[in-house]
């Protein structure tokens, strides 16, 4: 599957606990759509709202986990921001730069590698993750061509159905 022909990989996941005080959302994998080598997918991710205790260059409303450690706060994550279509957002995988300065933390720079769009609907029950592999705009107004573009294309009418 591709947008303005980039390619993308795409998972769909069920929520499998809830927990309403924190607003944290676990989910598993139901639906692996990829041909990409190396997937970014994980069998299990959570969903958080955002607490605010972060240093921020976009507002971000919930943050994204990949089950890749055995403790939720190691494991890889990112921001979920707001797009201008509803239950939509996006964010990006990062990459790590190893380099001889580390940040204020102590903890190595990273930087924006693969875009990723994230669908969600019934009260955060469903989630469909679009990845775009090596891929990501830094342009506010071209990000939000790109993701409507991409809802007309593989949303439209069509949501958590059969997309291809």
């Amino acid at each position: 599957m591709e947008t303005g022909k980039v390619k993308f990989e795409r998972a769909e996941y069920f929520r499998i606990s809830k927990n309403e005080k924190d607003v944290i959302f676990d989910y598993e994998i139901t639906s692996l759509k990829t041909t990409f080598k190396n997937s970014y997918f994980y069998d299990k991710i959570r969903v958080e709202k955002d607490n605010g205790f972060h240093d921020r260059s976009r507002n971000f409303d919930y943050w994204l986990y990949f089950r890749n450690d055995t403790n939720w706060k190691r494991c890889r994550k990112t921001g979920l921001a707001k797009t201008s279509l509803k239950d939509f957002f996006e964010g990006n995988i990062s990459k790590e730069l190893h380099l001889h300065v580390k940040n204020f933390k102590g903890k190595n720079y990273e930087t924006e590698q693969h875009l990723i769009i994230v669908n969600q609907s019934n009260d955060f029950e469903k989630l469909i993750i679009d990845v775009f592999k090596n891929f990501y705009i830094h342009d506010k107004k071209l990000l939000k061509i790109f993701i409507d573009e991409h809802f007309q294309k593989h949303y439209s009418n069509k949501i958590f159905e059969d997309h291809e």
